[in-house]
């Protein structure tokens, strides 16, 4: 393949610009397969072509992928998206209630499963005509559960995607010396961005087939891993492998981390085994990308989310769309080259929103005199109490603080008095407690008084969603229905 048949616009150009220069150059290690850049260019190359043979018409063809972490996911993405189909991605952990509901929404051409993909690709011709496209084609439906737990399809399309790579080379600086390691599953925003990031730069990709704190604690020892890409809660269960096996991590020169933000103490443990490494904790959204960048090298406040990312305005308001002062609260607005295009089919009306250019999925915060953004929580997630407002983004920040808190999750619980009884669950760091009156405390020197949370739980395990973060609606249920310790 020439690469100049692939446009400007085409998104998979980086990858098979990246495949030209250095074919050899290791490309991707999963599960015992490495292949090169040209190895893994050819596969892209037979997806391309079997995705071209299903147009009809003018209508981009659409390919569903239900796999796990396998070598072929990356083949099968930059092949859809040079013959300019649309990538659906389906969680293979999903029940057949939620594949099928998500098959009646993307309604796609072709589903390939873990079981097909690999035979699929091996039966397709080498060698096509690569179609002209243009940056406004879609080329992703993704899956989030959005504002209220009902899960929408996400639409991007190319140019946002060329343009979040752009930003994040700025941000990030990703280049062909750089080995990645993506331990979280590819079907999810964060571990599939990672991965066409370092692909589109170059570099080597290192996938997990499954999450397994110990051997992502063992890469970065002995593999020569620069780059680590992952959810909070999967950099914590590392770092307890690693100190239990009294592993560092001497290569290691970033962390790209997003999906809630980083306690304090995750920061000085990750600082003591990569002390030269810069920890980048960017605030996003499926629908609107990049937003907000916290770099532990330019002395952003603990508490915020850092400044906005390269490539991005914003703009707080009010409840009618004015824009508030700096220090008042609204809601986030953005505008970039980086929003989606909304949602596919009909949805409940929450979640993204778009006006003049700008875009919101309902993040409430503010900017201080300095810039930097603080996020306070969305709409949907406020708890009234006594009759006034809380977001459990802010007394979930002071609780994550205290010394004896590894994680902490707070919502409202009905309460014949209070309306809703704020409260909280924590999981302990080590050893370590505290008491119900300790944590109130705590909270009340750094939030207002009817902040801080009337009732505490402690809980042992973590319940997670597939992409690694804290199933809250389930936490929640657990307290509610008495399964959990009561903090005295």
């Amino acid at each position: 393949m020439s690469v100049g048949c692939l446009g400007a616009d085409n998104l998979a150009r980086p990858f098979a610009l990246a495949a030209w220069r250095s074919p050899d150059h290791p490309a991707l290690v999963c599960d015992g397969v490495a292949l090169s850049y040209a190895a893994l260019l050819e596969q892209a190359l037979r997806t391309g072509a079997g995705v071209a043979a299903l147009r009809k018409d003018a209508t981009p063809p659409r390919v569903a992928l239900s796999l796990g972490n396998r070598a072929e996911l990356p083949a099968l993405f930059f092949g859809i998206v040079a013959a300019g189909g649309i990538v659906g991605l389906f969680d293979p952990k999903w029940s057949a209630a939620q594949t099928a509901a998500a098959l009646d929404t993307f309604r796609p051409d072709l589903h390939l499963t873990t079981e097909t993909a690999a035979a699929w690709i091996a039966a397709q011709p080498a060698d096509w005509s690569i179609p002209a496209v243009d940056a406004k084609t879609p080329f992703l439906v993704g899956f989030t559960s959005g504002t209220t737990g009902r899960p929408k399809a996400f639409i991007r399309n190319q140019g946002s995607w060329l343009a979040t790579l752009e930003a994040s080379r700025v941000e990030f600086g990703i280049g062909p010396d750089d080995i990645v390691l993506v331990p979280g599953p590819l079907v999810h925003g964060l571990g599939l961005y990672g991965a066409v990031e370092g692909l589109s730069a170059g570099a080597t990709i290192r996938v997990q087939p499954k999450f397994d704190a110990a051997d992502a604690a063992a890469q970065l020892t002995e593999c020569g891993v620069t780059t680590l890409v992952l959810v909070p809660t999967m950099l914590v269960g590392i770092l307890d492998a690693a100190e239990r096996h009294g592993r560092r991590f001497p290569a290691l020169r970033r962390v790209v981390c997003s999906g809630a933000k980083l306690a304090p103490a995750v920061h000085d443990r990750l600082a003591a085994l990569c002390p030269d490494a810069a920890v980048l904790e960017y605030y996003g959204a499926s629908e609107l990308s990049f937003v907000s960048l916290r770099s532990s090298r330019e002395g952003a406040p603990a508490d915020s989310v850092g400044r906005p990312f390269h490539g991005v305005e914003l703009s707080l308001r009010d409840d009618v769309g004015n824009p508030v002062e700096r220090g008042r609260p609204g809601t986030v607005w953005v505008r970039s080259g980086m929003l989606s295009d909304g949602y596919l089919g009909t949805t409940d009306g929450a979640g993204y929103r778009e006006r003049d250019g700008w875009g919101t999925v309902g993040d409430y915060g503010w900017i201080d005199g300095e810039g930097w953004l603080r996020l306070v929580g969305r709409a949907g997630d406020m708890v009234i109490t006594g009759g006034l407002n809380v977001y459990p983004a802010e007394v979930e920040a002071a609780l994550r603080a205290h010394p004896a808190v590894a994680e902490a999750v707070v919502f409202g619980l009905p309460d014949p008095y209070w309306g809703d009884a704020l409260s909280a669950v924590v999981w302990w760091r080590g050893s370590r407690r505290a008491s119900l009156a300790e944590l109130r405390g705590w909270c009340q020197e750094r939030l207002e008084a009817y902040k801080a949370p009337r009732r505490v739980f402690a809980a042992a395990d973590m319940p997670l969603t597939g992409s690694g973060k804290i199933a809250r609606g389930d936490v929640r249920e657990q307290a509610k229905g008495g399964g959990l310790e009561v903090v005295e």
